[in-house]
């Protein structure tokens, strides 16, 4: 992806140049990109997770109700808060990744969360 390139809602984000020299205009227009697109919380680490549920004899239990297994539509409805984290996670990542150098990349790409990853990215410019 570069510039001019459709993006999500067809905003534009600059490359980052190995550089930096663009350091300032693509950290806002990353950050305004993900705020329009309603995931900054994930940028910062703010985004609940969901919570990880607990099996007991074949049963499931949220942390919430400890005592109250979950229905067949509690865990599909649980899996489904997952899947949205999870995917909502890939898209604040691919920006940035599309966004980087082959080098950068290779320096950021193994932070667990997206809000890991951006510390990184901006411990390194």
């Amino acid at each position: 992806m570069g510039p001019g390139q459709p993006t999500m809602s067809n905003l534009e984000v600059p490359n980052l140049e190995d550089s930096g020299s663009n350091w300032v205009t693509y950290k806002e227009r990353v950050i305004n990109l993900l705020t329009h697109e309603g995931l900054e919380r994930h940028l910062y680490g703010t985004a609940p997770k969901p919570e990880e549920l607990r099996e007991v004899d074949g049963k499931w239990f949220t942390e919430e109700e400890p005592t109250k297994p979950l229905t067949r539509k509690g865990i599909k409805e649980h899996d489904a808060k997952i899947d949205i984290f999870v995917q909502q996670e890939a898209t604040v990542r691919e920006v940035i990744y599309q966004t980087v150098s082959q080098y950068t990349f290779l320096r950021i790409y193994k932070e667990e969360t997206s809000a890991e990853l951006w510390i990184k990215l901006i411990s390194l410019f």
